[in-house]
């Protein structure tokens, strides 16, 4: 769980800032403090973090900045180099949630309080929004904390070592349109690795980084990035790059054959393959030849397989898929267990145990709609009370699990699984509703198809995906829904 940390409010952070914007480093050594009168929490989501641990950050802080010169004068290099170091120490230490992370009041008092000479030694006379909150792509602090979680890559030796790619000015590029493009670490990073393999000598590179930018400003409607594994999505980056390079070569006097020879020198490094353990490259996918029909699936026991997410930090866990087409599903085929409104509840946990056992992962609506029909009544409300606690009970005592979806309320939108079940299987659609798919199994079919050759249009999209469940054909219920599942969630 993420820590809880003061929060200087406007009205207060504001005088401050007047006050300390014509005072001396020296001075405001001076005013330094792990406490304000006027600091305060949010009531609730982790714990509040200890005096003794905001003076051990503002220790750290400080011994990074006098590498770089503090108090005294620096120079632009020595703060670039105390910026990187910075984002990697607070993402590393503070122990942020990025929902605290996104409150400027949070930058505010560590800009204003904790490390108030810090602050001003990087910005001498700061204007406010470097200070107060205001605008976190700018604040002293707030900006670099978010840098860093957006490259950060714990599975690398070096987590930050993306940090280096990109100058301030040029990361500032991509986080000011974090609307559209900066607020996916997804997307950030392959951006940054394809960015990373560019030879771009002879090219104004903030021209054609904004050029390239705003290309993919112009895909986004069309390109559900997020639902891209990292191979197509780079191949996808690539394109737009090219379009960039052969754009910009269109203005210079070239010929032909010189302009063609131009772009393949930038491209030379995308191809290199994997470097060390610190970079961010890695090796494309050989180029494929994208088939109209739909991509066949070599038959296999196993089905395609995804870790669960991690929904209460607001973050998708990675994991490595198979590429195995959907398994065939296998519906419950025992007995009935009565009317649920007349079990005990021990008997309904039991019941629903048996019918997840045998579909899991599996939507809890059809659950508990098994249950009744085998029971010959229907799904009421009443019915769906009882079964639910049942649910409940079972997740207590650890005999099934329950990913809550987002977007769907409690638990009767949620996957249940045993244990021992993964939180998703690919499989056909068997006897199952499309309301009785969960979301997860439709991004994951999506995530496959994708695989196989990048498909921009969502209605092409739709129907290799539905045939992919053994739709006959695919309709416009199924396309919204589907677009609806990419949206839940990134794979």
């Amino acid at each position: 769980m993420g820590l809880l940390y003061p929060r200087l409010l406007a009205d207060q952070a504001k005088p401050l800032h007047e006050e300390y914007r014509n005072l001396q480093i020296t001075d405001l050594m001076g005013h330094a403090a792990t406490a304000h009168d006027s600091a305060v929490y949010v009531a609730t989501g982790g714990d509040r973090v200890s005096e003794t641990r905001l003076r051990e950050l503002r220790d750290l802080v400080v011994d990074l900045a006098k590498e770089s010169g503090f108090p005294n004068e620096s120079n632009r290099e020595l703060r670039a180099a105390f910026d990187l170091r910075l984002a990697a120490a607070l993402h590393s230490e503070m122990r942020l949630v990025p929902a605290e992370a996104a409150s400027g009041d949070v930058w505010a008092f560590l800009a204003l309080v904790l490390l108030p000479d810090v602050a001003y030694w990087r910005y001498p006379v700061p204007p406010g929004d470097r200070v107060l909150g205001t605008d976190l792509t700018r604040h002293t602090f707030g900006r670099m904390w978010w840098r860093a979680q957006l490259v950060h890559s714990p599975d690398d030796s070096d987590p930050y070592a993306a940090l280096k790619i990109l100058g301030e000015a040029a990361f500032d590029q991509i986080y000011a349109r974090r609307r559209a493009l900066g607020n996916s670490p997804h997307l950030v990073k392959a951006i940054l690795r394809v960015w990373d393999g560019l030879d771009l000598r002879g090219f104004h590179e903030r021209e054609a980084l904004q050029d390239f930018l705003k290309r993919l400003l112009r895909l986004a409607p069309f390109v559900l990035f997020e639902s891209l594994p990292d191979q197509p999505l780079e191949a996808e980056l690539r394109t737009a790059v090219r379009e960039t390079v052969t754009a910009l070569l269109s203005t210079m006097p070239l010929t032909e054959d010189e302009r063609q020879a131009k772009i393949e020198e930038v491209f030379a490094g995308s191809f290199s393959g994997i470097t060390d353990a610190g970079s961010m490259r890695t090796t494309p996918a050989p180029p494929s030849e994208p088939s109209p029909e739909l991509p066949s699936y070599p038959s296999h026991d196993s089905a395609l397989i995804r870790q669960p997410t991690a929904e209460a930090a607001g973050e998708t866990e990675q994991a490595g898929r198979s590429v195995d087409g959907p398994a065939p599903y296998r519906a419950y085929e025992g007995p009935g267990f009565g009317d649920p409104r007349m079990l005990g509840l021990r008997e309904r946990a039991e019941a629903v145990v048996a019918v997840v056992s045998a579909e899991g992962p599996v939507l809890a609506e059809r659950v508990y709609r098994i249950i009744t029909q085998l029971a010959g009544t229907r799904l009421r409300d009443a019915a769906a009370g009882d079964l639910v606690e049942a649910t409940k009970f079972a997740v207590r005592t650890k005999l099934i699990a329950a990913e809550n979806q987002v977007g769907r309320a409690g638990y009767r939108g949620a996957t249940l699984r045993l244990p021992s079940q993964p939180a998703c299987v690919l499989r056909t659609r068997g006897p199952r509703d499309l309301d009785e798919i969960p979301d997860f199994e439709l991004a994951t079919a999506a995530s496959v198809v994708q695989a196989e050759g990048l498909i921009k249009d969502h209605g092409l999209l739709a129907k290799r995906v539905s045939l992919l469940f053994g739709y006959e054909r695919s309709t416009e219920r199924f396309k919204e829904a589907l677009i609806e599942a990419l949206q839940r969630h990134s794979l």
